[in-house]
């Protein structure tokens, strides 16, 4: 006989088996899983402030599509986002992310007016390698003009940026529950 335990030993006492540790962290994994869940559904409020932002959204859609002047629209963006920060917080997890990527294309459509209306000379803005950087379709609003090529396209560039926030609001709407 050998002195070597046998292959099929049970382990020490003090271990728990595999098959209870596994539903523990099984447990561990969807408890974590299921929070945004729950954390939505411990608010006492009716989490609908995702359809409150969206009718604000349309409004201010309303009033860019019209090309008003900088200030106007800054006015406007400013109500909003004043507005988004009253309620977020009654909006869903799950949309939170849309409202985001909703903010970042209104505040650049935002210093694209403001660029247009501090311009002098320049026909390519200072942050143009930003803007084209963070997103790539701006690049279309270079040359846009057939009499101007190579000049950044202010209108262009807004018109792209309108369209990817309506997108945006678009996809934000919960399957056969429209906002």
């Amino acid at each position: 006989m050998s002195d070597t335990p046998p292959l099929h030993q049970e382990r020490p006492a003090h271990c728990a088996p595999p098959v209870v540790r596994n539903r523990v962290w099984a447990t561990l994994l969807g408890l974590i899983l299921l929070c945004p869940l729950s954390c939505d559904q411990l608010s006492d409020q009716p989490l609908t402030g995702h359809r409150d932002i969206a009718v604000a959204l349309r409004s201010l859609l309303d009033l860019a599509y019209t090309g008003p002047d900088y200030p106007t629209y800054h006015a406007e963006l400013l109500s909003f986002v004043m507005h988004v920060q009253e309620k977020i917080e009654a909006t869903p997890h799950a949309m939170r992310p849309y409202v985001s990527t909703i903010m970042a294309y209104l505040r650049t459509a935002d210093e694209v007016l403001q660029w247009q209306a501090q311009q002098s000379e320049d026909h390519r803005p200072p942050q143009l390698a930003t803007w084209t950087g963070r997103y790539p379709f701006l690049q279309a609003a270079i040359g846009a003009r057939f009499e101007a090529p190579g000049v950044f396209d202010v209108e262009t560039a807004v018109q792209l940026l309108l369209e990817k926030t309506d997108q945006t609001l678009v996809a934000m709407q919960i399957k056969n529950k429209p906002i």
